[in-house]
């Protein structure tokens, strides 16, 4: 479609023109506000957006230089975007290439995917670096090629390495270098921010290191509640990782909304406390949930929910009115218009899809099971037993809501993108999310208190974090619970999501009872299909 951009940007530009003409200069005003009218113009100029929009996207979106690259030896300079820890302390992420060999200056300015592993001859670590660091990496240079398999293997390891391809492709990284620790120098310091960061990080994690019960730091339950705080993964020891992703909850240990929202709520709740005045709440706490999604790694699901917050939590104070939908659109334009290549990523369209969810359909969902139950039973009873049992209903039914809906959401873009699904999560989600969110602020309020109250603190999230991950263990080892099922087009992908959204919203009015059972279906049966079809 690049070929077609320009044509594109004057089909947009007239589109909107042509809408805009006729409604102030052919038609009266009032005639506009007529249903088949007003939506003759939203459609003309919301056609008009995308198509300027596609001429937009592949005016950022470079081309590949390179389409038939060669492995070859290379020595290639680039600025670390971002580090992720992985197996045996190996580092791995996306970079911008700084300078390249003569044969591929082309190649400068554009992303790069790097390994740096570890000798296992060597037990020195590995090189540590930071965003924003140059970084000088003498190993293979390759290309990248999803119709090939990156290994000689057995099958299973041949699809893992074409679809490792296919994700680096669909973010436009059209290349890799591997290299070994010893082969790579660092060649700059981090940013001043980013060394704000990294030393925000090295604080929470001394922080999130003191225990009450001896022996409690070195468990692997601990170092699940500091993977789940920090973002970290690679903390998890092996079981834990698979248990945690046959049951589909392995997204509690992705800093994103689940974190976020927990965060600023108890940061919240202390500054309520504390009696700070509500307008200036948000300019008080934002800032440091800033500083604590970028100290995690400063993940895209993690700024997108932040932007998203900050926008709801600094409209309510100024009196502006923006219900969560709003912001959550505003936030996905903003990230586009930064970057327009992060629509094709995993961590977007999961974390927009699934946030779209729970307001179109979660919250809805509870709302409804809140109604009924009310018109059964006195609202609000009186007593101790009637505000327990409001609360259990509200964590039984909240939580059902929330996770049946985000669980139907993700299964299409799952099976995309990771090629199964995990039916699963519907029922280990509502307990992990909120448990999850129990730990997150055990977690922030350590942060806060001294060490000999911080260890309370740590010891409470730790036990929390180990039963869960007990509990996802035990489901992975006793039925296989992960259901092989690849939807091989985005377009089949985002068309499911779509149509679960649009049924969830199609009968809000006039059989809100059909759109709980409906859109699941739907979903339900999109994903039966696929299976049938891959098996």
């Amino acid at each position: 479609m690049r070929a077609y951009s320009g044509a594109a940007l004057s089909l947009g530009i007239a589109a909107i023109l042509v809408e805009l003409t006729l409604r102030f200069a052919f038609f009266p005003f009032k005639f506009a506000q007529k249903t088949p009218a007003k939506v003759a113009y939203v459609s003309a100029r919301l056609a008009g957006a995308f198509l300027i929009f596609v001429f937009y996207f592949y005016f950022r979106v470079p081309r590949n230089p390179y389409e038939n690259f060669a492995p070859r030896d290379a020595v290639v300079r680039v600025c670390i975007a971002d580090v992720s820890r992985g197996a045996n302390d190996s580092r791995h992420g996306t970079a911008s290439v700084v300078s390249a060999p003569d044969f591929a200056r082309k190649m400068e300015g554009m992303k790069i995917w790097y390994s740096v592993f570890k000798d296992r001859k060597s037990d020195k670590p590995n090189i540590d670096f930071a965003p924003s660091q140059i970084l000088e990496i003498s190993g293979t240079l390759a290309g990248v090629f999803p119709q090939e398999p990156l290994s000689r293997g057995h099958a299973s390891s041949k699809e893992s390495g074409r679809a490792f391809e296919k994700y680096l492709s669909e973010r436009f990284v059209y290349f890799k270098i591997t290299a070994r620790g010893e082969n790579c120098k660092i060649l700059s310091a981090p940013s001043g921010r980013f060394g704000f960061y990294d030393a925000a990080l090295k604080y929470m994690d001394k922080s999130l290191s003191v225990f009450a019960v001896k022996g409690q730091g070195e468990s692997d339950a601990a170092r699940a509640y500091q993977a789940m705080i920090l973002g970290d993964k690679s903390r998890l020891s092996a079981e834990q990782k698979e248990g945690f992703i046959d049951t589909g909850t392995m997204h509690v240990f992705a800093i994103s909304g689940l974190h976020v929202g927990f965060a600023s709520a108890f940061m919240y709740a202390a500054m309520t406390l504390f009696r700070v005045n509500r307008r200036i709440q948000p300019f008080a706490a934002l800032p440091l949930l800033y500083v604590y999604v970028c100290a995690c790694g400063g993940a895209p699901s993690a700024m997108r929910a932040f932007s998203m917050i900050a926008i709801i939590w600094s409209a309510s104070v100024l009196s502006r009115g923006v219900r969560p939908i709003h912001a959550l659109v505003l936030a996905a334009a903003g990230s586009l218009l930064i970057s327009p290549t992060v629509l094709f990523e995993a961590g977007f369209s999961l974390s927009y899809g699934i946030a779209a969810s729970i307001f179109v359909y979660g919250v809805p969902l509870y709302e409804s099971l809140r109604r009924a139950r009310d018109s059964r039973f006195v609202p609000e009873s009186r007593g101790f037993l009637g505000r327990f049992s409001s609360a259990v209903f509200a964590y039984l039914a909240g939580g059902f809501s929330i996770s049946i809906g985000a669980a139907f959401a993700a299964m299409p873009l799952t099976a995309h993108y990771f090629s199964y699904f995990s039916p699963a999560s519907v029922i280990y989600s509502p307990f992990f999310v909120t448990g999850a969110g129990l730990v997150v602020g055990l977690g922030f309020a350590g942060f806060a208190l001294p060490s000999f109250l911080a260890q309370f603190t740590n010891t409470a999230a730790a036990w929390i974090v180990g039963a869960m991950s007990d509990a996802a263990v035990f489901g992975a080892n006793f039925a296989d619970l992960k259901i092989a099922a690849q939807l091989p087009s985005a377009f089949s992908a985002f068309a499911a999501l779509f149509a679960f959204l649009a049924l969830s919203a199609a009968f809000e009015r006039n059989k809100p009872a059909v759109r709980f059972v409906l859109a699941p279906a739907a979903s339900a049966a999109i994903m039966g299909v696929a299976f049938f079809i891959n098996a």
